[in-house]
C-alpha cells in the first residue's frame, strides 16, 4: 500500500510539471518568421511575383547584384510563359520586371553597363505602356544614347508616353524642341506610329474627340452654305 501511495504521488508530480510546461509553452511568445526569408523561399520556389519582389527588395538594400540576379529570372519566368499571366499582369508586372532590369543594365548596376540590351527590354516594356520606359525609348532616340538618334522615333515614344498619362515638364520641352526641327508630315507619321504604344481607352476618347470635332465642322458648315 505504501508504494502504491508513493508510485501515485510521483504520477501526479510528473503530470503536474508536464501540465506547467506545456502552459510555458503556450504562453512563450513565438519569433515570427523574418518575411525577407519567405520571399526569397517563394522565388527560388519559381513564382515570378516573389522573383519581382525579392529583386526589389535587394534593390532597396543596396544590394544591387542579388537584384539583378533576380530582375533576370523574374523577366525570364515571365516572359517564358506570357499566355499565362493576365493583361493587367502582363501590363504592370511583366512591364516592371523587364523595365527595371533594363535600367540596372543601362547604369550599370549590378552588372556591366550595356546600353543596348539596355534598349531591347526598354522596347520590350514600352510595347506593354509602362510609362517610364516609353520616356527612356524616347530620350535615347531623341540624344543617341546606345542607339542612332532618330527624331521621329524619339518623338513617337514621348508623344505615346504624354497621351498615356506622362506630364513632365522634361518631355514636353522635348516634345516642343523636335516641333521644332520636323516637319509637320513627318510629325503626322510619328504621331500615327504613336497610336501602337498608346493605351486603347486612351486611343477612343481620341477617336470619339475626332467625330465630335469633325461633325461641329460639318454641321457648320451646312449652316454656312
Amino acid at each position: 500500500m505504501y508504494k502504491s501511495a508513493v508510485a501515485g504521488f510521483l504520477f501526479l508530480l510528473v503530470s503536474t510539471s508536464m501540465s506547467d510546461n506545456i502552459e510555458n509553452a503556450r504562453v512563450e511568445p513565438r519569433e515570427p518568421r523574418d518575411p525577407r526569408l519567405q520571399i526569397v523561399s517563394e522565388a527560388e520556389q519559381g513564382s515570378p511575383f516573389s522573383q519581382l519582389a525579392a529583386a526589389d527588395m535587394f534593390y532597396a538594400r543596396g544590394t544591387y547584384e542579388d537584384a539583378f540576379y533576380w530582375y533576370s529570372i523574374a523577366v525570364r519566368s515571365f516572359t517564358s510563359n506570357p499566355t499565362a499571366f493576365s493583361a493587367e499582369v502582363i501590363k504592370y508586372e511583366m512591364s516592371a520586371a523587364e523595365y527595371n532590369l533594363a535600367a540596372m543594365f543601362f547604369n550599370g548596376l549590378g552588372t556591366d553597363s550595356d546600353k543596348k540590351q539596355a534598349f531591347k527590354l526598354y522596347a520590350e516594356a514600352g510595347r506593354k505602356r509602362h510609362l517610364a520606359a516609353q520616356v527612356q525609348l524616347g530620350m535615347m532616340y531623341v540624344y543617341a544614347e546606345g542607339i542612332q538618334q532618330h527624331y521621329g522615333l524619339g518623338y513617337a515614344w514621348l508623344y505615346a508616353a504624354e497621351l498615356n498619362g506622362e506630364n513632365s515638364k522634361d518631355v514636353k520641352k522635348v516634345l516642343k524642341m523636335i516641333e521644332g526641327k520636323m516637319d509637320r508630315k513627318s510629325l503626322d507619321n510619328a504621331r500615327k506610329m504613336s497610336e501602337q504604344w498608346i493605351d486603347e481607352a486612351v486611343l477612343e476618347k481620341l477617336a470619339q474627340r475626332k467625330k465630335t470635332r469633325f461633325a461641329f465642322i460639318s454641321n457648320w458648315f451646312k449652316k454656312s452654305v
